[in-house]
């Protein structure tokens, strides 16, 4: 009888380097589409953040017959140091004065909001409290010693108010939604709420520079120039310009959404803003008495006349 003989074949190394190689590209190729899908849906909880927050100011609205003022400043302040009426003025936000409608009554009792406590930045912990609301998920947060945290250490906020285009700025004179210690009520925005920005993004870092993490608690006068670095913003910057100095970058509408950031509109609707929306600077952008110049300007403006409807 003839024996039979049987012989194992295995991979020879070059069909394993072949392999190896379409294994890598097909994973290159995959990787950027899981990436994708994980930015867009960090970038749909933003837009329910903003959708959340567009329903709390509604319902403020009801509530108070008018949407809340930027900050509520104190008429005298137990830490000012007297040579300067601002200086070192702890002042609740927006923010914080909408806490009831987002769901954290039992945060809003604990610091004394309503019941007229102050903002003390050293007392006060309920004011340090993370609120996963108020923080985009794509921002993935920073260090609590870092300088973009600003005011508050630990209580950052993705989210801020527009307070002014560029031709005035943050007391009764500002021409966007919201200024301090008055709040603004839904028929003062005659260019219709669909058309004007009420809230916007901030990003805590942005191209490796930093940039401006907001308080929702509050702010504090004297610290950083006034209230506008920790808890709004303005048009006198161009969207994601992480160019200029700490306070430029800190009134800039900013996130780390690719292209733009997500705003809300004083009609509770969210849209992406894309960075490239036209912004002029036909005069120097620290100049608040110019004219606005610009559609970024005209959709921060609540009654310039100028009417922008899609963007």
């Amino acid at each position: 009888m003839s024996s039979l003989r049987f012989s194992k074949r295995g991979f020879t190394l070059v069909e394993l380097l072949v392999v190896i190689a379409i294994i890598g590209v097909l994973i290159a190729l995959l990787l950027p589409a899981v990436q994708q899908a994980r930015e867009a849906a960090r970038r749909m909880q933003c837009s329910n953040n903003l959708k959340q927050i567009g329903l709390a100011l509604h319902n403020y609205h009801d509530t108070f017959n008018s949407l809340p003022p930027l900050c509520i400043i104190p008429g005298d302040d137990p830490d000012d140091s007297g040579s300067d009426t601002r200086d070192l003025v702890e002042s609740w936000s927006w923010s914080a004065l909408i806490l009831p409608f987002i769901e954290q009554n039992s945060l809003y009792d604990s610091a004394g909001i309503g019941n007229g406590a102050r903002l003390d930045t050293q007392l006060n912990d309920a004011a340090k409290v993370v609120i996963s609301a108020y923080r985009c998920p794509s921002d993935v947060g920073i260090s609590v010693a870092d300088p973009a945290q600003r005011f508050l250490k630990g209580a950052g906020s993705n989210y801020a108010a527009f307070n002014h285009s560029r031709s005035a700025r943050y007391l009764s004179g500002a021409d966007g939604g919201f200024y301090a210690n008055v709040g603004r009520k839904l028929r003062d925005v005659t260019d219709g709420l669909s058309n004007t920005l009420a809230v916007g993004e901030a990003a805590s870092r942005l191209k490796g520079q930093t940039m401006c993490l907001k308080s929702w608690a509050g702010c504090q006068l004297g610290r950083d120039g006034d209230c506008m670095d920790d808890i709004g913003l303005s048009g006198r910057w161009p969207i994601n310009d992480s160019t200029g100095t700490s306070n430029q970058t800190a009134e800039a509408l900013s996130s780390l959404h690719p292209g733009g950031a997500q705003t809300l509109r004083f009609d509770g609707s969210v849209h992406f803003l894309s960075e490239n929306v036209q912004f002029l600077r036909t005069a120097a952008p620290d100049n608040n008495g110019s004219a606005l110049d610009s559609p970024y300007e005209y959709l921060i403006a609540i009654n310039d006349g100028q009417v922008i409807a899609e963007n």
